[in-house]
C-alpha cells in the first residue's frame, strides 16, 4: 500500500511540474511570435507610421512644410517614406498636391523630422499624409 501511495505522489508531482507533451522551448515560441509581428509590420507600413506637419512662408516667399514622422512598429525600420502634401487655399480648397520621398529611415519606436521647401501660389495651409513606405529588411 505504501508503494502505491509513493507512485501516486510521484505521478502527481510529475504532472504538476511540467511533464507536458509540448516539445517547444519558450524561446522558440518567442521567436515565432517575433517573426509574425515582423511580417505584419513589413506588410502594412501605413498602420505603423504617423505624420504631423505645419506650413509657413519663409523670407523669400517659399512654402516651408515641416513635420515629423513617427514609427510605432516594434521591430521594423521604414525607409523611402513617400509623403503627399495637399496645399490648401484660404477657403480650404485644394490648390495642388505634391509627393515627396523622405531620405531618412525611421527606426522602430523613433521619430524623424523633415523639412520640404516649395513654391505654391495661394497656399495658406497644408495637409500631410504618408502614402507609401518600404520596410528595411
Amino acid at each position: 500500500m505504501k508503494n502505491i501511495l509513493i507512485i501516486a505522489a510521484i505521478s502527481v508531482l510529475f504532472a504538476a511540474c511540467g511533464g507536458s507533451a509540448n516539445n517547444q522551448h519558450p524561446s522558440t515560441k518567442y521567436e515565432e511570435k517575433k517573426a509574425s509581428i515582423a511580417e505584419m509590420e513589413q506588410e502594412s507600413p501605413l498602420k505603423f507610421l504617423k505624420i504631423s506637419g505645419s506650413h509657413r512662408k519663409n523670407i523669400i516667399n517659399q512654402d516651408v512644410v515641416e513635420g515629423e514622422v513617427s514609427n510605432k512598429a516594434t521591430l521594423t525600420t521604414y525607409k523611402n517614406i513617400q509623403v503627399q502634401i495637399n496645399f490648401l487655399d484660404a477657403e480650404g480648397g485644394s490648390i495642388e498636391k505634391q509627393k515627396h520621398t523622405l531620405d531618412d529611415a525611421v527606426k522602430p519606436g523613433s521619430t524623424t523630422d523633415f523639412k520640404i521647401k516649395v513654391k505654391v501660389k495661394g497656399a495658406t495651409s497644408v495637409s500631410v499624409d504618408i502614402v507609401d513606405a518600404t520596410a528595411d529588411k
